[in-house]
């Protein structure tokens, strides 16, 4: 047994070890260059030889890897082309997005499973549980982005039947306004949490 689990966790190191080869050669052979495209199409040359010296691709490939890979050990994703901040902020920064929007759909979905699983069983045998595995099994196959337009044409402020939650997408202050935030987290959670739940 302990051999077995030494073997799977060996091959789990191997197989990260590989993905993480395929991932830096892949960003690495891409054409263009980062440092061109960060400086600007028109920037001097010096000025793309200073910024490849500081990102570090003005090294030998090996070293950029190790680099690499020291860094995500580090927490340190590098700093994004498009905006130039730290990835990592900007991963975190979406995190506090994502995250309470996966409990808040899990919670719904434990609530509808729950409650649907209790349902049919204390109405075993009868019209009424043929009709709830009929709708589990439709909301369990509807598409997740379809299921989305579904709600916000139903829910939506301003373009739905019952013009309930927003539908502009999470404030730009994001958690200071709680009762807006968490309002424009209730329809992307339902949708998860419907599917999943059914």
């Amino acid at each position: 047994m302990f051999r077995m689990i030494c073997y799977r966790v060996l091959l789990f190191i191997l197989a990260l070890l590989g993905i993480s080869v395929v991932i830096f050669i892949s960003l690495r052979v891409l054409p263009g260059d980062v440092a061109q495209v960060m400086a600007g199409l028109n920037a001097p040359s010096g000025k793309v030889e200073e910024l490849r010296a500081e990102l570090g691709i003005n090294k030998p490939l090996f070293t950029q890897y190790v680099d690499w890979i020291c860094g995500v050990f580090r927490g340190d994703f590098g700093v994004s082309m498009l905006t130039g901040r730290s990835v990592s902020s900007t991963i975190a920064m979406r995190a506090s997005i994502t995250f309470p929007l996966i409990l808040l759909g899990l919670f719904i979905a434990l609530v509808i499973g729950i409650s649907l699983g209790c349902l049919q069983i204390t109405h075993e045998g009868k019209l009424s549980q043929a009709i709830m595995r009929f709708l589990a099994i439709t909301a369990g196959s509807v598409p997740a982005l379809w299921g989305c337009m579904l709600l916000i044409l139903l829910l939506g402020r301003g373009i739905g039947v019952f013009s309930l939650l927003p539908t502009q997408g999470f404030p730009t202050d994001g958690w200071s306004e709680f009762p807006e935030a968490f309002a424009s987290l209730l329809i992307p959670a339902l949708t998860v949490g419907l599917i999943v739940g059914s």
